[in-house]
């Protein structure tokens, strides 16, 4: 159960998302729940975090296939900074 993203969690009785209960149960896959439109907004704000601005010159004027590279390196990046504070 989670608290509902439609009212916050307030126990609203008009909340469409809770029926006012504060809460909502995710029963399937919540990659099914994430539109296309999340996802790009996510990926935005990851490579902005990595210095890659959503704005011309920048996030929006690279390759799919780069911008899928950059993931996989930065991917690495962590996985082995991670391995080396493990040691």
């Amino acid at each position: 159960m989670l608290e509902c993203p439609v009212c916050a969690g307030d126990d609203d009785a008009e909340c469409p998302g809770c029926k006012g209960t504060g809460r909502f149960e995710i029963d399937s896959c919540p990659k099914r729940i994430v539109t296309a439109n999340t996802w790009a907004v996510i990926e935005a704000a990851e490579l902005y975090e990595k210095g890659l601005p959503p704005v011309a010159g920048g996030q929006l004027d690279q390759t799919a296939s780069f911008l899928s590279a950059a993931r996989f390196v930065w991917g690495e990046q962590s996985r082995w900074k991670a391995e080396m504070w493990k040691s």
